[in-house]
């Protein structure tokens, strides 16, 4: 991908002064790639077409304007089992990330009623630069509904979340534009409940539908990257390792939170950042640390660790989740410096 600034090409509809439906271009005539603006999410990806294919199914009220016609197609993909599965995990994912906003149910006996709040105490103390530092711009990679990066927005300059899934990346756009989070919550089998609450969240961010493994910045681009249950959902975790480091400067923060849930349909065995003898916090240490597949070229100091941070997923009133995710916060090496073991 050639990586040229974009200009608006097109604008279809406007809200506030925002953009919500339009088709940018790139400035650079080399490049020739035109991207779509749907719900006021840019979508920038290099293989459009597959996006569409694997996308459109539940689309369908971006591609009809007429309101009667956009109902009816939201009915049928609401209530078919692919719908209810959909809103299932939409909401599941709100919940977790904006429970303490919309007084979500908390876990069952004998779990921690405030697990999930502890889970985002955690991970926010751990990106909090030094006391009156800021950093200029972080990313967010699988932001999913966008809680870490509104919190990241506290104490940057500017903040991206990018995400595959464009449903989760409308619910965080949408949020940051009208300051109100409106959600289905499955409360069993075929019922939902309508759920409503208020956030004010910071404006200094942008949401993209864009892929982790090939982003569309160029290299030492942030001062902070951080990627949140990601590294064991993508195909090849080495290479979302690799991008990271390519996005970051020197002296940037690389933020990993995984409860390593390897799953043979996402990437082979042979690509889990483990083996039979080294688990995998022990193994995603040494790889930055460039003690392990020294090839990838990493170097990073280790500055903050957590082993198990517990954090729940709640399915429907009587299906809870418990995750045990490892935290780790990791500065990346100014090239040239040699290292303190060297």
């Amino acid at each position: 991908m050639i990586q040229a600034s974009v200009e608006v090409s097109k604008v279809y509809r406007e809200e506030g002064g925002e953009l919500l439906e339009a088709l940018l271009a790139c400035a650079d005539s080399r490049c020739g790639a035109t991207y779509p603006v749907l719900n006021g999410v840019p979508i920038v990806l290099k293989d459009m077409d597959s996006w569409w294919r694997q996308s459109k199914p539940s689309l369908s009220s971006v591609r009809s304007a007429a309101p009667g016609i956009r109902d009816f197609f939201d009915g049928l993909e609401a209530r078919g089992a692919a719908g209810i599965v959909a809103r299932s995990l939409l909401g599941t994912y709100v919940d977790f990330h904006y429970g303490k906003f919309v007084d979500a149910p908390r876990p069952p006996a004998p779990f921690s009623d405030a697990v999930n709040d502890s889970y985002w105490e955690k991970i926010v103390g751990m990106a909090r630069p030094e006391s009156g530092m800021r950093y200029g711009r972080s990313l967010d990679l699988g932001c999913s509904v966008g809680r870490f990066v509104f919190e990241l927005a506290r104490f940057s300059g500017l903040v991206v979340g990018i995400d595959l899934d464009f449903e989760k990346v409308s619910v965080a756009a949408r949020l940051r534009r009208r300051r109100e989070l409106v959600f289905e919550r499955r409360e069993l089998g075929k019922a939902f409940r309508c759920v409503e609450g208020a956030f004010d969240p910071p404006q200094n961010v942008l949401f993209l539908v864009g892929d982790a493994l090939d982003p569309p910045f160029p290299a030492g681009s942030f001062d902070l990257v951080g990627a949140l249950n990601l590294l064991d959902n993508v195909g090849v975790p080495l290479m979302l390792l690799g991008q990271m480091d390519a996005l970051l400067r020197d002296g940037g923060i690389m933020l990993l939170g995984n409860p390593y849930e390897w799953r043979t349909e996402i990437a082979d065995p042979a690509e889990w950042l483990e083996t039979e003898t080294v688990d995998a916090p022990s193994f995603l240490r040494r790889i930055l640390e460039g003690k392990e597949l020294a090839r990838t070229g990493l170097r990073f100091t280790v500055e903050q660790e957590h082993a198990e941070v517990p954090w729940m997923l709640r399915g429907h009133a009587r299906r809870w989740t418990l995750f045990l995710s490892h935290m780790i916060k990791a500065r990346k090496e100014r090239q040239g410096c040699p290292r303190r073991d060297e």
